[in-house]
């Protein structure tokens, strides 16, 4: 069971959407995932309420939620065994809550890719620096595995003030190739159901100017699997390199 968590120190970033871009693609691949919720917010709860009613949900699927301020590490080593064991799932989704707290820091020693999704804008910048240094310290310690920052709520093209904050926030950390668009499919995707799911279930359907958005829904996709598919790479350069 691979291990991959979204951490940054604020809410908004895009971590809920990185990691439910990747269940629509572990799922549309016939995939498993456990994801595993830290956030106060709930949001995979919701995202499989959500789902669920609308018949776009997938027993390969498993929501646990888990607070990050009431719940030992312990626990979340014990879920993540127990889960392996199981041998029911190929990967676990953490989702962590968006602060810098001590649980967030044991919970990425768990990680075998750590994404740091970041929103090119200068009200993001602030909280990005903070963040890498924390995942710069574990790798310092060797208790980290691959990280990368992943852009999210990107525009087509970056204004040059939005190139220069992303640039001076990143320092050097790698970057995923691959990106979430500024899209209204990504910006409610909560709503949306599992991508692979929701697709099928309009594709028979869809006329007029349905047939729009299965083209939305299926570009969205792409993307999902295309994030997924660069993520495994990562992963697999990793082990290489050990």
């Amino acid at each position: 069971m691979i291990v991959i968590a979204a951490y940054s120190h604020k809410g908004g970033t895009g971590k809920s959407t990185a990691l439910m871009a990747l269940a629509s693609a572990i799922e549309a691949r016939g995939q498993s995932a456990l994801l595993v919720d830290c956030d106060p917010q709930r949001n995979f709860n919701m995202y499989r309420l959500q789902a669920e009613e609308i018949g776009c949900w997938s027993d390969r699927m498993e929501v646990r939620y888990l607070d990050f301020e009431a719940t030992g590490v312990a626990h979340l080593e014990s879920d993540l065994m127990a889960a392996e064991d199981s041998g029911r799932f190929d990967y676990a989704l953490l989702n962590l809550a968006g602060v810098d707290h001590p649980f967030n820091r044991m919970a990425l020693r768990y990680a075998e890719l750590t994404l740091l999704p970041f929103k090119p804008a200068a009200t993001e910048l602030a909280e990005l620096g903070p963040a890498l240094e924390v995942i710069r310290g574990l790798e310092r310690e060797g208790e980290i595995g691959a990280a990368r920052v992943l852009f999210t709520m990107m525009r087509p093209k970056l204004t040059s003030a939005a190139s220069a904050y992303r640039d001076a926030a990143l320092d050097g950390f790698p970057v995923m190739e691959t990106r979430l668009r500024d899209t209204a499919i990504f910006a409610d995707i909560v709503m949306r159901g599992l991508l692979g799911r929701t697709l099928a279930m309009m594709e028979a359907q869809a006329s007029g100017l349905e047939k729009m958005q299965v083209k939305r829904l299926r570009e969205a996709l792409d993307d999902c699997r295309a994030l997924l598919a660069e993520m495994d790479s990562v992963l697999l350069n990793a082990r290489l390199a050990t």
